[in-house]
């Protein structure tokens, strides 16, 4: 495990210094508010300070800077905000607030750009939403008024685009995600704070490589951090592998939630598949998220329909280190979870579902309440089910297998243990409904314990 994170944090470091580097070269800079807004609305002087400029900086100011629609950022551009000015969307504003300018649509085929865009940085300030609600895909976050894109959901959307910062940012009243992106190579994101925010905050989807995300903290009403390699269609365009991750320092600062991090095999218009896999990653020094979700799930659908086709994705090389989670509660409120179903009821702090070679797991601090839930666990993995009226949530057909797993100091309320086993389940369904696909099982091939 040492070799592979040396191999990751080298490779990340190096990634980081170039980012930098290549933001240093911009010097060519101007004042937002050099330029003349339209009444109270920037937009405009926004997009023109960036169409003749490198740098554009944002000063505080008592009042914010309002945007009314989409604004789009040209390569080798930086925006360095003051901590504390405020940029807001304006009123009834339906789509989303930037994008970089040569974004593409992988939902019905993989992107094969020419040429990226590159090198843009955002640093700083306060980018708020104009809503105090989730509306929901569709409501909020589009990336136009026609709604192209389908699968874009959220304030800021960058996608086909090599070398990307983002730091020193809060986000505030995000009704859909705060940040999306994908078909990303060298992305860096840090010290990033959600205020109030509804859905997930960090929607990183398929198609990246090079990804070093740290520091990242708040309130907010979905995932904190969310690795959709695969993702439905109503919340991506961009499908593909994630290589070459680390995503540390996490925390929540209320409540307990989830992250997710979802491999699975998409499947394109054209019937061609690609496996939406997760390769040499790191997760550590994580707390307040109760459940990790690394297994792939259609979206839900009514029993005697046909699920949407999707099967198991992969995995190699992912390691969390450094965990403290308190499984106080199902993350998923069916009362299969609820009500602890013996066949279908497991909970676990790490819940897995994808054909994965290696997964290592170190200096876990784990609560389990087994009193009130007695089929909680540290790690479950094979399919899951629950249902709501003839309401199919998750995928009872979906089998999954582990080639080998690494434990290392882990510890379940307060004492350090040695056999894991008791806290690994492998979950197998026989025929669980007499109406529907639901025989799967999941499967380790071997434990190994220090």
């Amino acid at each position: 495990m040492e070799s592979i994170k040396k191999k990751i944090e080298s490779t990340l470091a190096e990634m980081v210094k170039e980012n930098e580097k290549l933001g240093a070269a911009l010097t060519d800079k101007v004042k937002l508010t050099d330029y003349t807004p339209n009444g109270d609305i920037w937009t405009e002087a926004l997009e023109t300070a960036l169409f003749e400029h490198e740098i554009v900086l944002i000063p505080e100011k008592d009042t914010p800077y309002l945007i009314d629609r989409t604004v789009v950022i040209p390569p080798n551009r930086r925006i360095i905000a003051d901590k504390n000015a405020v940029i807001r969307l304006a009123d009834g504003t339906k789509t989303i607030m930037f994008r970089n300018k040569h974004t593409l649509n992988g939902t019905h085929a993989p992107i094969q750009a020419l040429a990226k865009d590159t090198n843009i940085t955002i640093e700083g300030g306060i980018w708020v939403d104009c809503q105090s609600v989730r509306l929901g895909y569709g409501q909020s976050g589009m990336y136009d008024e026609k709604r192209s894109f389908f699968g874009v959901s959220t304030l800021f959307f960058f996608d086909n685009i090599n070398h990307l910062t983002l730091k020193n940012i809060t986000f505030k009243n995000c009704s859909g995600f705060a940040v999306q992106c994908g078909d990303i190579t060298n992305l860096h994101i840090e010290n990033i704070f959600f205020d109030t925010c509804f859905a997930d905050g960090l929607h990183i989807n398929g198609n990246v490589e090079k990804v070093f995300v740290k520091n990242i903290r708040g309130e907010v009403g979905d995932d904190l951090v969310a690795f959709n390699m695969f993702d439905w269609q109503n919340s991506s365009v961009n499908f593909g592998p994630a290589k070459t991750v680390i995503c540390e320092d996490v925390s929540l600062t209320r409540g307990g939630f989830g992250a997710r991090i979802q491999p699975g095999v998409y499947t394109y218009a054209d019937g061609s598949e690609i496996d939406c896999s997760i390769e040499d990653a790191i997760f550590r020094r994580i707390e307040n998220i109760s459940t990790f979700k690394l297994y792939c799930q259609t979206p839900a659908y009514h029993v005697g329909e046909t699920p949407e086709k999707v099967s198991v994705g992969s995995g190699n090389n992912i390691i969390f280190e450094d965990i403290k989670v308190d499984l106080n509660s199902p993350i998923d409120l069916f009362k299969e979870y609820t009500e602890s179903d013996p066949v279908a009821g497991s909970i676990a702090a790490f819940e897995l579902g994808l054909n994965a070679k290696n997964m290592y797991f170190k200096n876990i601090d784990l609560i389990l309440h087994r009193d009130k839930y007695p089929y909680s666990y540290l790690v479950c993995i094979g399919p899951k089910s629950a249902r709501r009226g003839d309401l199919q949530i998750f995928d009872p057909y979906f089998s999954s297998h582990t080639e080998k797993i690494y434990f290392e100091n882990i510890t379940v309320n307060g004492e350090k243990v040695s056999d894991v086993t008791p806290y690994v389940r492998e979950i197998v369904f026989d025929r669980l409904f007499d109406d529907m696909p639901s025989t799967a099982k999941g499967s380790i091939g071997q434990i190994i314990c220090k």
